[in-house]
């Protein structure tokens, strides 16, 4: 794990130049190849857990962590408020925390709701550009029993290997309309309109991202260097497996995260009543902001 941040970890942006990058990197695999920052009690972090927390986050847009104990919603909850998300999306149906689990009915028809892989996509890319989801949490009650690993890569990292391939891409993938979501009046969480977007956008300092594999009801935009920039963008994520942090996340751990790129392994559920994989997602309106 690195012991201080270099300075182009500090101050990366939209910087790919060789040996900006290079360095990056080399940091960013540090991280996702270290052990989960141990926290005593979630609703209370003492000073070495938010510096370990902080240090993961500017390096990698998230932090895996693991508490010492099962914790109930609230305490999750108490986690995220203090590493500066507050501002938790909430929609006519849930107004904290969701449950996310294999369930019956409606909800089967929405994958994260199966025991089926779910592909790289970040949270809430259906939701208006003026109100995006700019933070998101994954945190593990029962683990399933045989797969459903969680796997995340940084969205400025993907970023910057895009442009380093060819800059025209960036440009293609950050129109306003060059991802289209089409309305959805019976989705899990409320009815939805349909929302236009940039895949990738930036404010001072911070680069977002919003994005989806799925092919299905996805409306790209029908030109040639946008249809280029959309298959290079999913073949980084097919191919920089050294790049993703990969976790068979087990009860009491989590991830918090700039909202970057993730997806989940395909899982065996445990029969039994009350036994089956159970995470909690909070999807929120604020970044990562840690004191």
């Amino acid at each position: 794990m690195v012991s201080q941040l270099s300075e182009s970890t500090a101050l990366f942006s939209t910087d790919v130049s060789t040996d900006c990058l290079a360095q990056r990197l080399d940091d960013y695999r540090a991280v996702i190849a270290s052990p989960p920052v141990d926290i005593v009690d979630p609703t209370t972090l003492n000073h070495q857990e938010l510096a370990k927390l902080r240090e993961r986050v500017a390096v990698a847009n998230f932090a895996h962590y693991r508490c010492a104990q099962a914790v109930n919603d609230t305490a999750v909850l108490a986690l995220c408020h203090q590493v500066g998300l507050k501002n938790l999306h909430q929609s006519v149906v849930t107004a904290g925390l969701t449950k996310i689990e294999v369930s019956p009915g409606s909800k089967a028809r929405y994958i994260p709701y199966t025991n089926s892989e779910l592909n790289w996509h970040t949270d809430g890319y259906y939701y208006p550009e003026t109100y995006p989801v700019r933070a998101m949490l994954l945190h593990c009650v029962r683990p399933a029993l045989e797969g459903g690993a969680t796997e995340l890569i940084n969205h400025e990292i993907v970023y910057a290997l895009l442009a380093q391939t060819n800059p025209d891409y960036v440009a293609a993938l950050s129109q306003a309309d060059v991802m289209t979501i089409p309305a959805n009046s019976q989705a899990p969480d409320g009815p939805r309109q349909a929302q236009s977007g940039p895949v990738f956008w930036q404010d001072p300092g911070r680069i977002y991202m919003r994005y989806t594999t799925r092919r299905h009801n996805i409306q790209w935009r029908q030109d040639p260097l946008s249809h280029e920039a959309v298959e290079a963008l999913a073949e980084i994520l097919r191919q920089r497996t050294d790049l993703v942090f990969h976790r068979q996340l087990g009860p009491s751990e989590g991830v918090l995260s700039n909202n970057t790129p993730h997806r989940r392994e395909p899982f065996q559920d445990s029969t039994e009543r009350g036994r089956g994989r159970l995470f909690y997602r909070g999807r929120f309106h604020d970044n990562i902001r840690i004191p």
